[in-house]
């Protein structure tokens, strides 16, 4: 049984009095997909309070979702009545049911793609990561056969591209990762071959710095932040092969620590965090075959189970946790290049198909912007490399 508090709230606008009803252990699924009006994560010190304010002063929010162990705060212009309130097991989350008009709910279309600016310079086998500031940053890659160590930042608000610092060292195939700090980290990758080295990146002057070699040289790994903020590293190509190695850095330290294998070896996989903590592993290439398997790593037990496969094989996609929980896979490689999408279902373990892109693309990224949109950028369509970038 959930427990419900109520707390009413007297705000100095046309609207009067707001009453909120706060559901606690609680998720919010919604029945329209684009319901979400804000994905934002809240400063240090911030509480539930926050979320709530942020409600209060939005003109479209009627339900609002706060995570309390990462201060994720979502807005949802469709109430609590029209949506759907479940049980959010063992994460901290509480629905906020907010109606400052009864007479009002969301109802829009289906999301479609549409095109935004290019970016500076044509670019495959980068990364992307959306900073505390809401900017996207996208970090080296290949053009032709240059590698690159430039990167540059996109602003979801003006729809355009800046320059900003160069890597310490050219790489592709790599990966990047926001720690808790707000830095960004980068390991591994290509360049005359596999890397072991790793750099951060500081938004707040534009400089990378190294940091600690992990265990294994690795490209086209994963990378994902664990709740105790250390980051999980799995899987990629290295001596031998593909790897089903995996490894812990620590932020404190600046240094890795080796744990228990995949089930197994994979390169060119994704890896996401879901909404109780486990990380899920998926698709890739072991160095003969297309991989359509995912498998998930649970960070109490420290192991590896196998869950349900995609419809389609593939390497080289990406991988969108969305507001509802679901995990939204775009276009990479089989046979052929792909503009295909589908979504993973925790509850369920099964996968199911959506809209496809507008262009088949590969070694592409994709970000979920502060509107809940989610940018696809670059890639490689088996002839060059690609600057267009579209929105879902």
């Amino acid at each position: 049984m959930h427990v419900v508090l109520f707390i009413s709230l007297l705000i100095s606008t046309i609207n009067g009095l707001i009453i909120s009803q706060i559901r606690r252990s609680s998720l919010f699924i919604t029945n329209s997909s684009c319901a979400l009006v804000l994905n934002v994560t809240l400063p240090v010190g911030s509480s539930i309070q926050t979320c709530i304010w942020k409600c209060n002063h939005e003109d479209q929010c009627q339900t609002g979702v706060y995570y309390h162990e990462n201060r994720t705060c979502l807005l949802f212009s469709e109430d609590c009545q029209s949506g759907k309130i479940t049980s959010s097991g063992n994460v901290q989350t509480s629905v906020i049911c907010h109606r400052r008009n009864q007479g009002s709910n969301n109802q829009c279309s289906r999301r479609n793609w549409t095109m935004t600016g290019n970016m500076n310079i044509r670019r495959h086998r980068h990364t992307a990561s959306m900073l505390s500031n809401g900017r996207i940053l996208v970090t080296g890659g290949l053009n032709v056969n240059t590698n690159l160590n430039s990167a540059e930042l996109y602003d979801p608000s003006a729809g355009n591209w800046t320059m900003t610092g160069n890597m310490n060292v050219a790489r592709y195939a790599h990966t990047t990762t926001v720690l808790p700090n707000g830095k960004v980290l980068v390991t591994g990758g290509l360049n005359a071959g596999p890397l072991k080295s790793a750099e951060l990146y500081d938004p707040l002057t534009g400089n990378w710095t190294t940091t600690g070699n992990m265990n294994v040289a690795r490209q086209d790994h994963t990378t994902s932040v664990l709740s105790n903020g250390k980051v999980l590293v799995s899987g990629g190509w290295g001596a031998g092969g593909a790897q089903n190695s995996a490894e812990l850095y620590d932020p404190s330290s600046g240094t890795w620590t080796m744990i228990a294998n995949m089930s197994i070896g994979r390169q060119f996989a994704t890896a996401s965090i879901l909404a109780n903590r486990t990380v899920i592993v998926l698709g890739g290439w072991t160095g003969a075959t297309y991989l359509n398997s995912a498998e998930l790593y649970d960070p109490l037990i420290g192991n590896w189970t196998l869950t349900g496969s995609m419809n389609d094989v593939r390497k080289d996609h990406t991988a969108s946790i969305l507001s509802n929980g679901k995990v939204l896979i775009t276009g990479g490689l089989s046979n052929n290049y792909l503009k295909s999408v589908e979504l993973y279902d925790l509850s369920t373990g099964n996968w199911t198909t959506t809209a496809n892109m507008n262009i088949e693309r590969s070694q592409h990224t994709a970000s979920i912007l502060a509107n809940g949109k989610i940018l696809v950028a670059g890639g490689y369509n088996g002839s060059s490399s690609i600057n267009t970038a579209e929105l879902y």
